[in-house]
């Protein structure tokens, strides 16, 4: 379900490493109304609405800084913790995210003027689910709650990306939107990646479907960057080539698939 502020639900992740301008994912007529960057700071001279992200609970004491409660600016929405499950990205238990996202994020939500926490971002291995399911457990015990669930997914099909997020949806519980905040398909090889047709595919049948699911508020595609930055996730499947202009797939996925 799209938010009266946010009439698409299409968005990207930009790194912050990125120094490609993002406006040109601006430009009429251009579905793509948001953006996060993995951080919680703006990506600079971009007139995309603005998700922040605490990636992990490293400096999460400066987070509450960011949103001044009197400010008309703050952004409405909040990301927490990447991939937490996953030893090389956020790397945290459930009982240390579910303690730190009581202590400093769930008062965000229970302002005067509320901002909308989602969960931690999950991966879509196995442990992924297992993990969100037991933060969401020791979060509620603890008083607090999430506003929307967060997930990652990346594999080779549709019909796989489609299974993954309804069983995901029902296990967690049919009562939260869900936002799909990086997903692409991949076979996570350098030299023999997915063809670029099946690529381009699948990322116009899965905008399609991902619009038309009433729980799916919003989804942001990987990768809004060069095509040598992607890395393994496979070089058609980044938006942009190597002289930083957008791509078929980019200009797709930017206009309207």
């Amino acid at each position: 379900m799209s938010t009266p502020s946010t009439p698409s639900k299409r968005g990207i992740c930009w790194p912050t490493t990125n120094t490609d301008p993002a406006f040109v994912f601006t430009k009429p007529p251009s579905k793509v109304t948001w953006l996060y960057n993995w951080s919680p700071h703006p990506t600079p001279n971009c007139s995309l609405q603005f998700t922040p992200m605490q990636w992990n609970h490293i400096n999460i004491d400066a987070l509450p800084s960011l949103f001044p409660p009197s400010s008309p600016s703050c952004p409405p929405c909040l990301l927490a913790f990447n991939e937490p499950e996953l030893p090389s990205q956020a790397n945290m238990p459930a009982a240390l995210a579910a303690a730190e996202y009581l202590r400093v994020i769930e008062p965000l939500r229970r302002r005067p003027h509320p901002i909308r926490c989602g969960t931690p971002g999950i991966s879509s291995a196995p442990d992924g689910v297992v993990w969100l399911k037991e933060f969401l457990a020791l979060v509620r015990a603890g008083g607090g709650d999430v506003d929307f669930y967060a997930l990652h997914w990346y594999g080779e099909t549709l019909g796989q990306f489609y299974d993954y997020l309804w069983s995901t949806y029902y296990q967690l519980g049919a009562d939260r939107p869900v936002w799909v905040t990086e997903f692409a398909p991949t076979n996570w090889s350098v030299e023999s990646p997915l063809g670029r047709e099946h690529v381009e595919e699948f990322c116009r049948e899965s905008c399609k479907y991902l619009d038309g699911l009433e729980w799916v508020e919003r989804y942001a595609w990987f990768g809004a960057m060069r095509a040598g930055d992607i890395g393994n996730v496979g070089r058609w499947a980044a938006m942009m080539d190597e002289g930083g202009r957008l791509t078929e797939l980019g200009r797709g996925y930017r206009d309207g698939c």
